[in-house]
């Protein structure tokens, strides 16, 4: 049994508890004096955090409501464009293979052009990134401004090549009224334009057998001279002495201070003199061509006596010629317009009248 003054020792929540049970007075489940402080305690200081802390809470849910508010207002400001460019093709003209014949060569190009959303506006013509002028172009402008605009456009246009030898590449942009463009490109190779082109009445190649200084050509310049002239690229191979007649002319050229020439062919087949437009076609016409006849190997017109020097065969009106100049890496190519022959033994007048191009 437990003794008075062990309730006194466990303090006064023991003594009322005492006092309680001697009284007949019994109570389920007591709460604690000690508990009642520490809820009291604990709801006072919950109080007083919520109060010191409720500027940082008011700033913390402001903050969060306005990112929400700048969140919704940025998605609706947030608009993308749904609308369609132009579509631009090339249907017809030059391929990566095509090759033109140098500055002032015109190439054709058919351009057609699909409407997106908006109708379409312009067409810009465009050598690399330098816009092309009017003189360059077959367009009324450019920008050309399409003022009656369909829905599907095409356009041939004619474009003279403006560019340095090489590749060059080209632009054709077209553009919507939104602003809204689409671009075809087509690349070509530009060759190296001919120099010279040296044509006349007077660009002859004279019989060899004629007066001095004739005989020889200076196909830099067109003009007739000697065969001891070392400016001269190509000679009349004379006359053969032994003919006893006017008719003794032998009407073959050859090579001159290095030269090599080779017979290309024939105005009247295949050679075409007036199509070759760039210095490229001539070293092609070159490397295809015919070497000359060894003289020793020619019966008549006594050319064997030249050895094994390089002759042509007898030349005829039409006859076309490359000629290689190793000294200055230069390739010529020479037509003979026409053969002018005398038979009066003793008049040596005979003589080819040329073009040259290099």
């Amino acid at each position: 049994m437990t003794s008075l003054l062990e309730y006194q020792v466990k303090g006064k929540s023991s003594l009322n508890r005492f006092t309680n049970l001697t009284k007949g007075i019994t109570r389920k489940n007591p709460k604690s004096q000690a508990q009642e402080t520490f809820k009291l305690i604990n709801h006072n200081h919950l109080t007083k955090f919520l109060f010191q802390h409720e500027k940082i809470l008011w700033i913390f849910s402001s903050a969060l409501l306005l990112s929400v508010a700048f969140l919704s207002t940025g998605c609706g400001e947030d608009e993308t464009t749904t609308d369609l460019a132009p579509i631009v093709s090339i249907t017809a003209g030059p391929t990566p293979q095509s090759v033109v014949a140098g500055v002032g060569t015109t190439v054709t190009v058919s351009v057609e052009a699909t409407k997106g959303t908006k109708a379409l506006h312009s067409v810009t013509v465009y050598e690399g990134d330098t816009k092309l002028s009017l003189n360059d172009i077959t367009l009324d402008g450019n920008p050309l401004l399409i003022t009656t605009p369909t829905d599907v456009m095409t356009w041939d246009i004619g474009i003279e090549v403006q560019a340095d030898a090489g590749k060059a590449t080209y632009r054709i942009v077209v553009e919507d009224e939104g602003g809204l463009t689409d671009e075809a490109t087509f690349e070509i190779t530009v060759e190296e334009a001919i120099e010279e082109t040296i044509e006349g009445v007077n660009i002859n190649l004279w019989n060899q057998a004629g007066p001095v200084g004739t005989g020889a050509i200076d196909l830099d310049t067109g003009g007739g001279t000697g065969t001891n002239d070392v400016a001269a690229e190509l000679r009349d191979m004379g006359i053969d002495s032994l003919a006893g007649s006017g008719d003794n002319w032998r009407r073959r050229i050859g090579g001159i201070n290095g030269t090599e020439v080779r017979y290309v062919g024939n105005t009247s087949g295949s050679a075409d003199f007036g199509a070759v437009a760039s210095k490229e076609a001539i070293v092609a016409l070159f490397d295809g061509g015919d070497d000359l006849i060894t003289a020793n190997t020619i019966s008549t017109g006594n050319i064997d006596v030249w050895g094994t020097f390089k002759v042509s065969d007898v030349v005829t009106q039409g006859d076309v010629f490359a000629v290689y100049k190793s000294s200055s890496s230069t390739y010529y190519l020479v037509v003979v317009n026409s053969v002018t022959e005398t038979t009066t033994l003793g008049d040596n007048d005979d003589h080819y009248n040329v073009s040259i191009k290099y």
